[in-house]
């Protein structure tokens, strides 16, 4: 896995004179910048591993929090934990790095769907998913679903279908803002898997045996914090 994200940065932790960078991990959150406890828990896995500051900034909070200021011998490492190209890496992303630039070096990571490591757990995760018993005679089984927020453009389309190629499953649009705690659950009529890092309201609409946000599942939680934990 790490000859994958790491192949442009050089695996030198616990090299001597090596100073570990501080992180600021930037994600989703919830209403008023709630951050789910799995992406807390991350945070201080990390930071107790690295003997680094490790931020969190959420887009739904309302200011930005005070984070950690990198120097030239461990710059700040500026890590998109978003599963899709949508508008959140591709201009708020740009912005924070920006922002952060102001004071000191800044590092950014490719947005954490994008790390090949990561597609890889996604095709076994789905892969194991448990398939219902079919009768004799019936047709095939239909590739399980990842449950995605709907993109727009070209960009997404490509990697949608980049995804479907990688991974065997198939893309279904679902918006994030539609399920409700008083609707009906959702009508899944094959296996699927929400692409939905932390918990949020489409993983809150799921049976809990299918609506474990990826961040939970060990699978998942290993690829961050082993790609994490490497970096200089």
């Amino acid at each position: 896995m790490r000859g994958d994200l790491l192949t442009v940065i050089p695996r030198v932790r616990g090299m001597p004179g090596i100073i570990a960078s501080p992180l600021l991990l930037v994600v989703h959150g919830r209403a008023g910048g709630a951050i789910p406890a799995e992406l807390q828990a991350l945070a201080r896995e990390l930071e107790a591993g690295r003997g680094a500051a490790v931020g969190l900034e959420a887009l739904t909070a309302g200011e930005p929090p005070a984070v950690p200021c990198g120097s030239a011998a461990a710059p700040l490492v500026l890590v998109p934990l978003f599963l899709l190209p949508g508008s959140h890496v591709r201009r708020d992303v740009p912005r924070i790095a920006e922002r952060c630039r102001r004071r000191g070096p800044v590092r950014r990571l490719p947005f954490l769907g994008a790390w090949p490591a990561w597609q890889r757990a996604l095709a076994a995760e789905l892969a194991a998913l448990p398939a219902p018993v079919q009768p004799a005679g019936a047709p095939a089984q239909p590739a399980p679903w990842l449950l995605h927020h709907p993109l727009e453009g070209p960009l997404g389309v490509a990697f949608l279908a980049h995804l479907e190629a990688a991974t065997g499953a198939r893309c279904h649009a679902t918006p994030y803002s539609a399920p409700n705690s008083e609707d009906a659950p959702l009508s899944l009529p094959r296996p699927a898997l929400p692409l939905a890092l932390a918990a949020n309201r489409l993983t809150d609409a799921l049976p809990p045996s299918l609506g474990l946000p990826l961040l939970q599942r060990p699978r998942f939680r290993a690829v961050v914090l082993e790609a994490l934990m490497a970096l200089p």
